[in-house]
């Protein structure tokens, strides 16, 4: 081997060490760097021992473990959202300074108070002051429901540009390394850079990333969607809903803008929108269903007894089937075709109504279809029973006129009304939502202590002379019916008189009701003509005696000739059997599921149920992550006691290949000194 050789392969050498160098110099600079890959210098030897040269810079990295963490991170962002939306869900409805429940015990502890003595202007005020603060945390508990969708809507808007920025970085690096890679020049730095996008990317949403062979990356969001292909990024915009106060994302792509709101999972907006639709409505419907079915049933009873004034009750809290607050409830989607009129969704049976939204939409041949949100039930409306007219839908019944712009159906409680000025038209779809403002739309109607209605509008005597153990007792069903059409009056007054047993055919005891509207001369009472006189009708201890507008029940055992006298109960201040109903439905069943604590019991339970899954589900996604996040760190990341080593090797061998050139100068200054 000539000295020009060996000259040469020092040279080499020493440039090869020199670059390695560099290299395990940058490695240790970017220790602390962010989505760094240890890189490693690929040497080659040169063929007939003619020493060696840097092949390649090489990035190390592990494809799968790559894409695994993105998925990991995905996962946990979502689970971690999801958790922490939750669990301050969770503290609101438990709190006692926003519990619904606990205002709904002071509210029936000051009907008891009333309960105790009627007569008592201050208990009186108190139930007026115990319902303005029930309706307030309602109200309250309501606006906080809304500001947390209100947080989320703004969240969206910022993720969507975040999306959209990264997306577009992303494209310009992969046209940065395609460049780059053409003239032979490092891309490892900007492989990281594109990397460490792409894991940012998969913290805000869920992502499939396919690496080109062609040094690029094609990322897809939601059900396949594209959102980078080559140099391109797709722009990612939030839109909204069919809930109009919701936001959600779409991409638009080609002046085309596409929803993919529900095909999204993963990252934190993953974990917002399964949070917005499995909790927050979930809860706000389920708050204003014990709203909507406190009024209605506490109204109801109110009607039903009468105040200091001797007038039948007013509605004590907001009337929920106000003309305004059934047009409220249903909205039609922009897209519809058909020109909507009025559209109206009045509470049928609150007993009936369930916490949930609803969307009807009409398909081929005007096929309706209802699609409940909360279990995806589907309903077929044309196939429900048919209605003889508009006005007498009633439950699980459906009318449409024959020009097809009148519909109305009834179902979980709820009657829809919908009028168009044209046909429905395939695609047309209308949201539903019976109870999601339930909350906010409670209001107190009755601030005066005076005008709650406590007493029964019917007094009971029982004749001093009655003999037998009867006991009578009144419910009044209906105070609009004839015996109250005039004011302070029972139309007729009657009284029930019990027959000598022995003048029954049957031999059992019977009574006879009398109209009493002229005490001197009673007449036997008769409300039906196809029914006839209230004489000798065959009597029950306990049974209902069913009379126009209140029903009669008379316990025990009466006595021959006893009497119980009906009349109007003028002047009853003291009387406090409506306060007693009104009392009497905190442990009513009222709805499908319970009372009104039993609803929000379970509301809470639910919600915490959900919690405590969601915290061990996010725990569970950061153990994952961080086993993912090491197994990659264990491959790409820089160990500075290995690279210490290194260090020292090539040290030496840049030592040594200098030592070759000394050596290969030292030859061929011989071979000069012998000529």
């Amino acid at each position: 081997m000539s000295s020009s050789s060996l000259l040469n392969i020092g040279i080499q050498a020493t440039q090869a060490n020199q670059t390695a160098l560099s290299t395990i110099g940058q490695n240790i600079s970017n220790v602390n760097t962010e989505g760094y890959s240890r890189q490693r210098v690929d040497l080659v030897t040169r063929p007939d021992l003619s020493g060696v040269f840097v092949q390649d810079i090489e990035r190390i990295t592990d494809r799968f473990l790559t894409q695994q963490v993105w998925t990991d991170t995905s996962s946990y962002n979502q689970a971690s959202a999801y958790a922490d939306l939750s669990s301050r869900l969770d503290n609101l409805l438990a709190a006692d300074t926003h519990s619904v429940s606990t205002a709904l015990d002071d509210y029936f502890g000051a009907l008891q108070s009333v309960v105790d003595d009627p007569t008592s202007t201050a208990n009186r005020e108190l139930v007026i002051a115990q319902s303005d603060a029930l309706v307030k945390r309602f109200n309250n508990l309501d606006a906080n429901l809304k500001s947390q969708a209100e947080t989320i809507n703004a969240q969206m808007d910022g993720y969507a540009s975040q999306i959209t920025s990264l997306a577009a970085n992303i494209a310009d690096l992969n046209a940065k390394i395609s460049a780059a890679a053409a003239t032979n020049r490092s891309t490892n730095d900007m492989r990281d850079q594109r990397d460490l996008l792409t894991n940012r990317l998969s913290e805000i949403v869920g992502v499939t990333v396919v690496d080109q062979s062609s040094d690029q990356y094609s990322i897809f969001i939601g059900n396949g969607q594209p959102l980078v292909i080559g140099s391109t990024g797709e722009t990612v915009v939030s839109v909204l809903g069919v809930d109009s106060a919701q936001k959600e994302l779409a991409l638009v792509n080609r002046d085309e803008i596409v929803n993919i709101n529900d095909e999204i999972v993963g990252g934190r907006v993953g974990g917002l929108i399964k949070y917005r639709d499995e909790a927050l409505n979930d809860a706000r419907n389920q708050l204003g269903m014990i709203a909507i079915g406190f009024a209605e049933s506490m109204n109801e009873q109110h009607h039903l007894g009468i105040n200091l004034n001797n007038e039948f009750g007013a509605d004590l809290f907001t009337d929920m089937n106000d003309d305004f607050l059934q047009q409220k409830r249903i909205s039609a989607n922009g897209n519809n075709q058909s020109v909507l009129n009025i559209a109206r969704v009045e509470i049928q049976q609150t007993d009936l109504l369930q916490a949930s939204e609803y969307e009807l939409v009409v398909g081929d041949g005007n096929k309706l279809t209802l699609y409940r949100s909360s279990d995806g039930k589907q309903v077929r409306i044309d196939q429900l029973t048919a209605a003889a007219d508009i006005a007498a839908v009633d439950q699980d019944q459906f009318y449409r006129d024959p020009d097809g712009k009148f519909l109305s159906f009834a179902i979980d409680g709820i009657k829809v009304t919908i009028n168009t000025g044209t046909d429905l038209i395939k695609g047309d779809r209308f949201l539903i939502q019976p109870v999601t403002s339930g909350a906010e739309d409670l209001s107190l109607s009755l601030h005066d202590g005076r005008l709650l209605a406590l007493a029964s509008p019917v007094k009971v005597s029982n004749d001093i002379d009655n003999q037998g153990t009867g006991a009578a007792s009144v419910a009044v069903t209906d105070s609009k019916a004839g015996a109250f059409a005039t004011a302070g009056e029972l139309s007729p007054p009657i009284e029930i008189v019990f027959n000598d047993p022995a003048s029954s055919p049957s031999g059992e005891m019977t009574y006879t009701v009398y109209d009493m509207t002229d005490p001197n001369n009673p007449v036997v009472l008769e409300l039906d003509p196809l029914v006839g006189p209230l004489s000798d009708q065959a009597f029950t201890s306990g049974g209902g005696i069913q009379l126009d507008g209140f029903t009669v029940t008379i316990d025990n055992q009466p006595r021959p000739g006893d009497r119980f006298s009906f009349d109007f109960n003028l002047d009853g201040v003291s009387d406090n059997r409506n306060a007693f109903a009104l009392s009497d439905l905190q442990q009513e069943k009222l709805f499908d599921h319970g009372s009104y604590q039993d609803l929000y019991g379970s509301l809470v339970e639910k919600v915490g149920t959900h919690t405590a899954t969601s915290v061990i589900s996010e725990q569970a996604s950061k153990a994952v992550l961080d086993t993912t996040t090491s197994a990659q760190a264990s491959v790409s990341g820089v160990n500075l006691d290995e690279e210490a080593a290194k260090l020292v090797q090539f040290q030496q061998a840049y030592q040594a290949s200098a030592q070759l050139i000394r050596v290969s100068q030292t030859i061929f200054d011989s071979l000069l000194q012998s000529i």
